[in-house]
């Protein structure tokens, strides 16, 4: 090979790394061009993820505020339980009281009736014996 061919092979070898090297650069350019397009949508991101950030915080407050009040309102719905059950039991007590006075104040009535039917029966069978008159309910 002669020194002409082999200049002309080198000059060759470099305008093919020449090539290589712009395509490699315009790969470049392009990822540049790629990496900037993504960089610009970084506010954007940034600014969505601010917003959805600060739609959290006032869920997670609002679900708080929530848990807080059920909390509450099972506290309340468990002491009116417990005064509900404390009332039955009193209303129960009080019940059984008032039959028991019932009973007792029939029985000291029934006995104040037949005394005094007792009574009114004598002095019936006492006024027919005097008078002679018969009942006509004994027969």
């Amino acid at each position: 090979m002669s020194t002409d061919e082999k200049v002309l092979k080198i000059l060759e070898d470099v305008q093919a790394d020449i090539k290589g090297l712009k395509q490699g650069q315009q790969a470049l350019q392009d990822d540049m061009t790629a990496v900037k397009a993504e960089t610009a949508k970084i506010p954007g991101l940034e600014h969505r993820l601010d917003h959805q950030g600060k739609l959290l915080t006032g869920l997670t407050a609002t679900t708080a505020t929530v848990l807080e009040e059920q909390h509450a309102q099972r506290s309340d719905i468990r002491s009116l339980h417990t005064e509900v059950h404390e009332s039955r039991e009193d209303l129960k007590g009080e019940i059984r009281a008032a039959r028991a006075e019932a009973k007792r104040d029939n029985m000291d009535l029934k006995a104040t009736v037949v005394k005094r039917f007792q009574s009114a029966e004598r002095r019936i069978t006492n006024i027919e014996e005097h008078e002679g008159i018969e009942n006509p309910e004994k027969h």
